[in-house]
């Protein structure tokens, strides 16, 4: 299947922001240093000079397809549905199984991009940070394939629970440098990456999610939404429409805008979910806009909902999902929901995802991503409440569980 090619459906203005017209809120820009900000200036300007090469846009197509092994299939899971009430009483589940992507999720779509680029604008080194190591894994991957060095800030934290991609990151030959500052997870991990991009000319920093100052928000949504592109062309064969619904889980966003950028014009309902760990009351979460709780912030040199205090300061997010313990979103996420079209379910507890990751486990025979378990919780969980049998619900099954397993066993046998 040739996938569509990309088109710009939902632009920011000419200095990064996507604003809403009736509140007049502003959300994404560029809050940054001095030499940051020429460093920007320049990769939005060969970011734009690469899209429009087609030398460019058609090796990145390739790899993509026989690197990647892009577009991954889309799966009717009979198991799932039945498991959510049953066929002909809920509505149907099926699942983008970006799982299946020669890196194991939905990271290595951009990841591959991001370093194609660096290697065209001739770059030498890549620096980024990663939370589960699906990233860290998948730009590593990346740099190994492109012959470019490769340095990788991880928390302490992260490092510790997903050591297996992490391990897996070294393999490909990247320096991993662990973070100890603040909560030792994602948030410090990506302002160390960005500080030492900052001083080092010859390099590039690779961003992770749809986060940071403008253009990264872009580049990275511009790369992953070929994951939407093709599900939406997928979900026409098979069933003569787009979606009903989309799902996906949002920590920073990636796996998101990856799925509903290329729905946002469709009649589809787009749904996020975040993490409420512990629980909202208790403060250990991670759920920055369904907690209600969240400002629109500066952090990160972008403009978006972060989890704040009373003076703006940062507060630490907590959630068993490496990938969701982030303290903030993307601004074209902030700014998707702000204006009603992106629509957020109630959060799901540590313990509800953990349930479900035993779930689809024993129910569907695949071993998910933990960060996947809060998405299917939450849409199991709507599709039971609508009882709509003509609807069809998209999934995006963003990442394999390989590095949560241990941990997940043990949680298991802990309960017993």
């Amino acid at each position: 299947m040739k996938i569509e090619p990309f088109k710009e459906i939902n632009p920011p203005n000419d200095k990064g922001y996507w604003i809403n017209k009736k509140t007049g809120m502003s959300y994404g820009g560029q809050y940054a240093s001095p030499v940051l900000l020429e460093n920007l200036k320049k990769l939005e300007a060969g970011f734009k000079k690469a899209m429009s090469d087609k030398s460019f846009t058609d090796s990145l197509e390739y790899d993509n397809i026989f690197y990647l092994g892009l577009p991954t299939p889309i799966q009717y899971s009979k198991e799932l549905t039945e498991f959510a009430g049953g066929e002909g009483k809920v509505g149907k589940i099926f699942l983008k199984r970006t799982d299946l992507t020669s890196g194991g999720s939905h990271k290595p779509v951009n990841a591959l991009g991001s370093v194609k680029l660096a290697k065209y604008l001739g770059y030498k080194r890549i620096y980024t940070e990663t939370g589960a190591a699906q990233n860290s894994r998948a730009v590593a991957a990346a740099c190994a394939k492109e012959s470019i060095e490769c340095i990788v800030f991880i928390g302490e934290k992260d490092f510790q629970r997903v050591n297996l991609n992490a391990t897996v990151t070294s393999l490909f030959g990247a320096k991993i440098i662990r973070v100890t500052d603040g909560n030792a997870t994602l948030l410090p991990a990506m302002a160390a990456a960005l500080r030492a991009w900052s001083g080092d000319p010859e390099s590039l920093y690779v961003v992770g999610s749809v986060c940071g100052p403008h253009p990264y928000p872009l580049i990275v949504r511009t790369f992953q939404s070929v994951v939407g592109r093709a599900a939406k062309q997928q979900m026409i064969e098979m069933t003569g429409r787009p979606a009903d619904v989309c799902w996906a889980v949002v920590g920073g966003g990636s796996n998101c805008m990856a799925l509903h950028y290329a729905h946002i014009t469709e009649k589809t309902e787009l749904w996020g979910v975040e993490s409420a760990g512990s629980g909202i009351e208790s403060g250990k979460h991670a759920a920055t806009i369904s907690s209600g709780k969240s400002k629109v912030a500066i952090m990160l040199g972008q403009k978006a909902n972060a989890l704040v205090d009373e003076n703006y300061q940062i507060l630490e997010s907590h959630s068993c999902a490496a990938g969701l313990d982030f303290s903030g979103t993307g601004p074209e996420i902030s700014y998707l929901h702000s204006i009603g079209r992106l629509k957020f379910a109630e959060p799901i507890l540590d313990k509800e995802a953990i349930d479900m990751y035993h779930t689809l486990c024993t129910v569907t025979g695949t071993l998910p991503a933990i960060e996947f378990c809060f998405c299917c919780a939450a849409a199991i969980k709507e599709i039971r409440k609508r009882k709509n049998p003509n609807e069809n619900h998209l999934l995006h099954y963003c990442g394999r569980g390989e590095s949560n397993a241990e941990e997940m066993l043990k949680l298991k046998n802990d309960k017993k």
